[in-house]
């Protein structure tokens, strides 16, 4: 589905061939200072690139399941540039314990953002924004409990969060047609695609030396996450696309058989909980409605390891 077109195409060779270069000076600077023996401050500025996947360059309508959400690349897709600003403090009163706190500032040129297209179908694409920034806080806490109990040596236990706000300023284009009579719907400005509201992690990890034996759980939670953002067209509104909030529950298990030999067991997506997309905007009454809702399922994997 080439840019502009409203219905699918057969491609001949090259039509949907991409060249693209860029050359980039992306400096960095870093500064770590000792404050005391356990305490630590450190900061850093580097500016980076985010480059477009061959996913997002792609002008094939593709689709993760039957039936699923209809994605189509955009071949005229730019880099986009980031300014990264750091700051980080660390407080290590021992070794295998830590106390956290970073803040973080994203400043984006060209950011790539999903938006929803109307065709003769809907279906969400790749475009470059003019700008956008991101910003938030984590804080992160480890604890070796070895260090508490000697019946407790082995177990480690550990949490971090993350509060993550973006923006992204629209395309004059959507600017104005959001603000057209039939749309109404005025905006200028939106949170970032793919960039939960927040993230928390709780895990525990136990190493059982004796019997050559480690266990680790892990525990994440994804806030709402901006899918898709709006789009209108035919004198239609469509309101943007929210993945709600859920948790994943991960085990693995790993074994050292002999000398160089380990087998590793893993348990993926436990709890196997709803992952529900909605359709959500100030415009919209009646409150979200859902757009889609499924199962992953639950993934089981063995492996068997040897180094020579």
């Amino acid at each position: 589905l080439p840019p502009g077109a409203t219905q699918g195409q057969f491609l001949l060779p090259g039509d949907a061939d991409v060249d693209f270069s860029s050359d980039d000076v992306l400096p960095s600077i870093g500064l770590i200072y000792d404050m005391s023996e356990s305490v630590t401050l450190r900061a850093s500025y580097a500016e980076t690139v985010a480059r477009q996947t061959f996913k997002e360059l792609t002008p094939i309508l593709s689709q993760e399941f039957y039936g699923g959400p209809t994605f189509v690349g955009n071949p005229d897709l730019d880099m986009a540039s980031l300014r990264n600003y750091d700051l980080r403090l660390d407080y290590v009163p021992y070794q295998g314990g830590l106390w956290s706190l970073s803040w973080f500032d994203k400043l984006i040129e060209d950011p790539i953002e999903y938006v929803q297209v109307v065709s003769s179908f809907t279906f969400t694409t790749a475009r470059n924004y003019p700008e956008g920034k991101l910003q938030g806080f984590e804080a992160e806490v480890r604890q070796d409990m070895g260090q508490l109990r000697d019946g407790w040596r082995g177990l480690l236990l550990g949490a971090n969060a993350t509060l993550i706000e973006s923006e992204v300023r629209l395309p004059q284009d959507e600017i104005n047609g959001f603000n057209l009579p039939s749309i109404q719907a005025p905006m200028d400005s939106r949170e970032m695609t793919n960039a939960p509201e927040h993230l928390y992690n709780l895990y525990a990890t136990l190493d059982l030396e004796s019997i050559g034996t480690e266990v680790g759980l892990f525990y994440t939670i994804q806030g709402d996450t901006l899918v898709a953002g709006a789009g209108q067209a035919n004198n239609n509104f469509v309101p943007s696309v929210f993945a709600e909030e859920y948790g994943t529950l991960n085990l693995t298990v790993a074994k050292r058989l002999g000398e160089g030999v380990a087998l590793r067991l893993q348990g993926k997506n436990l709890t196997n909980p709803e992952i529900k997309e909605v359709y959500r905007s100030p415009y919209v009454p009646g409150g979200d409605v859902t757009r889609s809702s499924y199962h992953k399922g639950i993934e089981f994997t063995i492996g068997l390891s040897a180094s020579f």
